[in-house]
């Protein structure tokens, strides 16, 4: 090789050629290592952009933070009324938009209870003090309020001192358990928020790196001074302070309402203070503080009472539960839906009917012959959303005057298709009378039963009842079910709960079976009038008439 390598030996020219193989891997390795420093850095720098907008939509969207840091227990899109509640929370205040959402979803009877802050000196806009959220069950509140609440002031809001109370220390200690576990094992909040564990981490209380504190009690347990240094608590969260079995003692209600009153309204001056609630009694401490609301001897306070079905028949929370399946759960519930679901409770002591009143017999125990049937018929009006049309038949023993329900059914379904129940009913039973309640268009609608029946030959012996006080008429048979002089089918399900649930729910049943009873009377309740009453004045009566037949099939 000739030039500018000449005379190099072949071993040094290899060793050339291997320098500068060498070099050139070592500039391109430079460049890689180069633009992955500098694809790291641009990975790094969107993520920590991400992290950023993470946070500050967190720190504006309370329903955003529950659904990206806690997917796993807010799996499903918030409602209105609780992105409504998140906002009220947040502001402390309470606009005009969801002053008339909050309107339409609760009873206009609680719209008392519903009142803008007053407002300060200076002329601004007030803020509240105090929150009542009066929830049904399974609609999230306890998650949202005592969990995911306290994470979100505190992570949010650095310096917050949150206090959460329970029912007792161990539902405390339930609720911090869960607030430490997200702070410590949640990636994701570890990621975008940082290690918050502070210097004190018990169960009681912890303190975050940030400044902001949370603490645990239950009711009954001494806060007094509690303090974080010099600081009063910024947010007061109670969830439930009275369980379903203490919620039934007055001396435990009365005690709670102390507690509140004493403890937890003296814990800070500018609190916010949120009760988490279902109502549980008529006189548990919610309902209390709904009536202090309502007097004004709880000023800048908010109170909104929420049931599962809103004023205009639709589901409060309808990604959790369709109308059908809380008309399953009605069923299920009994009387206590009007607690768990609608938040109007009916105190065992207050209840017209109760559970253990109800005698049922076996409809082979009973001869007809020894009794006078009678029919009543309540045809829904279509002035109350979900009124049911319902017939009732009914037996009256000529000897004990005990009435034995023989048939109570309702349904939800055309006028024609009800005349034609209302006949096969009457030819399967052949009552001697049949009531028939004429208000509003029922009367219109009784001649054109009685037309329908005419044409399939069947003359229904009708007496026209205008009903009267129909509170009053109901509540007038609670004595006999007590005493048993009114008696059941155990598959009368759906009248059964109508009684119990009386007077909160529906009550075409009831009204059918006291029509049906009044038929039998002279002497009728709450101004009702029948077309022709029909007295019987006592049993010997009852026997002169009939035969001693009767009294021999009696005494078997």
């Amino acid at each position: 090789m000739s030039g500018l390598f000449g005379g190099l030996s072949d071993a040094d020219l290899e060793n050339i050629r291997d320098s500068a193989h060498i070099a050139a891997e070592d500039k391109c390795a430079t460049k890689k290592t180069q633009a992955q420093a500098r694809r790291d850095l641009a990975r790094k720098e969107k993520e920590e952009k991400a992290r950023r907008k993470r946070r500050a939509k967190s720190k504006r969207d309370f329903a955003y933070f529950c659904q990206t840091y806690m997917p796993d227990a807010f799996t499903l899109e918030f409602s209105e009324y609780q992105l409504a509640l998140t906002r009220l929370a947040a502001n402390r205040n309470l606009n005009h938009q969801d002053e008339a959402l909050f309107k339409a979803l609760i009873d206009p009877r609680d719209h008392g209870f519903i009142k803008q802050p007053l407002a300060l000196e200076n002329g601004k806009r007030g803020q509240y003090e105090g929150i009542l959220d009066i929830e049904p069950r399974d609609h999230g509140k306890t998650t949202r309020n005592t969990q995911a609440m306290p994470l979100w002031l505190a992570l949010n809001h650095p310096g917050s001192f949150i206090v959460i109370c329970g029912a007792s220390a161990d539902s405390a200690k339930e609720m911090m358990d869960a607030i430490k576990d997200d702070l410590e094992d949640n990636e994701l909040i570890l990621d975008d928020y940082g290690e918050q564990r502070g210097n004190t981490w018990t169960k009681r209380k912890i303190k975050l790196a940030n400044g902001s504190s949370i603490v645990a009690v239950g009711r009954g347990q001494r806060l007094r001074g509690i303090k974080n240094k010099y600081q009063r608590p910024t947010h007061i969260i109670c969830d439930d302070l009275l369980d379903d079995k203490e919620v039934e003692s007055p001396t435990l209600r009365r005690q709670a309402e102390r507690w509140f009153k004493r403890v937890i309204m003296n814990l800070g001056k500018g609190a916010l203070t949120i009760i988490a609630n279902t109502i549980m009694h008529p006189d548990d401490l919610p309902s209390r503080l709904l009536k202090q609301i309502e007097d004004g001897r709880l000023p800048n306070w908010l109170g909104l009472r929420f049931s599962a079905i809103t004023p205009s028949g639709h589901s409060l929370f309808p990604a959790r539960w369709s109308l059908q399946e809380l008309d399953n759960k009605r069923i299920a519930s009994g009387s206590a839906w009007w607690t768990e679901w609608m938040n109007r409770p009916i105190a065992d002591e207050e209840a017209d009917f109760k559970e253990e009143w109800f005698v049922y017999f076996k409809p082979y125990e009973l001869d007809l012959r020894d009794c006078t049937i009678g029919m009543a018929i309540d045809p829904a009006t279509g002035l109350k959303k979900g009124d049911w049309s319902f017939i009732a038949v009914v037996a009256r023993h000529k000897i004990t005057m005990v009435d034995h329900v023989l048939f109570a059914k309702g349904w939800k379904e055309s006028d024609l298709k009800f005349a034609q129940r209302i006949v096969d009913v009457f030819l399967q039973h052949r009552p001697s009378f049949v009531m028939f309640e004429t208000v509003a268009f029922q009367k219109i609608y009784k001649k054109e039963v009685m037309r329908y029946a005419k044409k399939k030959g069947v003359r229904l012996p009708v007496r026209e009842f205008k009903g009267g006080n129909k509170q009053v008429r109901i509540k007038s048979l609670s004595s006999q079910v007590e005493n048993g002089l009114i008696q059941f089918l155990e598959t009368q399900t759906l009248l059964r709960q109508m009684f119990l649930e009386f007077p909160r729910g529906h009550d075409d049943g009831p009204d059918a079976v006291e029509m049906a009873i009044s038929g039998f009377e002279s002497g009728f309740v709450g101004g009702a009038t029948p077309q022709t009453p029909k007295s019987i004045s006592s049993a010997a009566k009852a026997l002169s008439r009939f035969g001693g037949g009767a009294l021999r099939r009696m005494m078997r």
